[in-house]
């Protein structure tokens, strides 16, 4: 029955993730203030719970709880079986909200924040880790970074049951999509609506705090202070023009598809 109160929040990294689910946690008396993150029961992740803790975590847990993924609905990315029909379950059962991003722009976030965690990365140019091998589904997906954000966007925009919103959305027009989720949703909201805060720099957040920011359960009442999450259009500042060839070559579809390329 776990699965009747679970909302998936799903997005490529560094796309609006955590605008989403605050947005609607802060807002929906609906929503349960607390948050789980389903990679976390994968055994290899940075705060790894074994499933029956997580399964427990979620029972106890009132109202709709928002579960936040970056894998493909397939789930294929988790090695136990009991952990790979555990999520298929959950996304296979929920209602999902698919936060999606200007390409561009989730290359450069992605290359910051690799940059502050990644000693490869941090002594590498933008134009290299731009051509890079994505392996952020956990596999060696055989695509470059681009070629695998535009993958990922297709293949959840093609699933049932899904809202699609965009980071720009949320970013300049937010109480208009806050509004288009609760519809989707069918949960109320509070007769004032809280804003967002945008999110400081990563490299400047407490090492607790950034702990915490990777954990699945946030603290009631916590406020985020998460990583470096940029400006809509600050591709325009880093790409030069042999980085927009390749990405539109990688990429160019997806964009046309989602109304980045107008």
């Amino acid at each position: 029955m776990f699965v009747f109160n679970t909302v998936v929040i799903a997005t490529h990294r560094r796309s609006g993730n955590q605008w989403a689910i605050d947005a609607l946690r802060r807002n929906s008396p609906d929503i349960n203030d607390s948050y789980m993150g389903l990679e976390q029961i994968e055994a290899g992740h940075d705060a790894a719970m074994p499933l029956g803790s997580f399964r427990r975590q979620l029972l106890n847990l009132e109202g709709k709880v928002l579960i936040n993924v970056h894998d493909l609905p397939a789930a294929d990315s988790w090695t136990g079986l009991d952990e790979r029909l555990f999520a298929r379950t959950i996304l296979r059962n929920s209602p999902t909200i698919y936060v999606h991003r200007d390409g561009r722009d989730v290359m450069v976030s992605l290359y910051y924040y690799m940059r502050s965690i990644s000693e490869t990365v941090r002594n590498q140019p933008f134009s290299r880790f731009l051509r890079g091998e994505s392996s952020l589904a956990g596999l060696n997906t055989g695509m470059s970074r681009p070629g695998y954000w535009a993958h990922h966007v297709q293949t959840w925009l093609k699933e049932d049951a899904l809202l699609a919103i965009s980071y720009d959305d949320l970013e300049a027009n937010y109480e208009a999509t806050l509004r288009k989720m609760a519809d989707f949703l069918n949960v109320q909201l509070n007769p004032a609506l809280q804003p967002l805060t945008r999110a400081g720099p990563q490299d400047k957040a407490p090492a607790l705090e950034r702990v915490r920011n990777r954990l699945g359960i946030r603290r009631r009442g916590a406020q985020t202070s998460g990583p470096r999450l940029g400006m809509s259009g600050e591709w325009r500042n880093v790409f030069d023009k042999g980085d927009l060839d390749f990405f539109m070559r990688e990429a160019g579809d997806t964009m046309r598809q989602t109304g980045y390329l107008r």
